[in-house]
């Protein structure tokens, strides 16, 4: 009954505006929390503490090269977190459009249809739960012939 295929993803956004919100909800404050975590470390730490002169001389140089490496690795970083939260936000929305095309095949009277799901997908039980549905709804419209 729990039928889970292997399908492969042809496309990763399917429902652009629920799944561009979704997203945001993962990589905004994803991307804050860096952002924050960055400011604290450099601006916070290094320009409140009383640091003598010479340290500071020496410091400085340093947290230029870290600002250097963060500048550069900022856009991977960037992709890195916009690709998770595609994948992981399509592994949600991405059933969605198929299950109501099935839907409305059953709505038009077709019982016979099976709802099919990814191996990832999250849906996975509530997909298992509507072809357990329509099983008996097309066995009760059967008896009733």
């Amino acid at each position: 009954m729990n039928e889970i295929n292997l399908i492969k993803r042809r496309r990763y956004l399917v429902d652009k505006p629920f799944q561009y919100r979704y997203m945001s909800l993962v990589a905004i404050p994803l991307v804050f929390l860096l952002a924050g975590l960055y400011y604290l470390i450099y601006y916070s730490v290094f320009r409140q503490m009383l640091i003598p002169e010479a340290i500071a001389v020496t410091l400085l140089p340093a947290m230029k090269k870290v600002n250097i490496v963060v500048a550069f690795a900022l856009p991977v970083i960037l992709f890195l977190i916009i690709r998770a939260s595609l994948i992981y936000s399509n592994r949600i929305i991405g059933p969605i459009p198929r299950i109501e095309r099935d839907l409305d095949k059953a709505i038009a009277g077709d019982y016979s249809i099976r709802l099919k799901a990814r191996d990832k997908d999250e849906l996975g039980d509530f997909i298992s739960k509507i072809n357990t549905l329509l099983e008996k709804i097309e066995g009760s419209k059967a008896s009733q012939r």
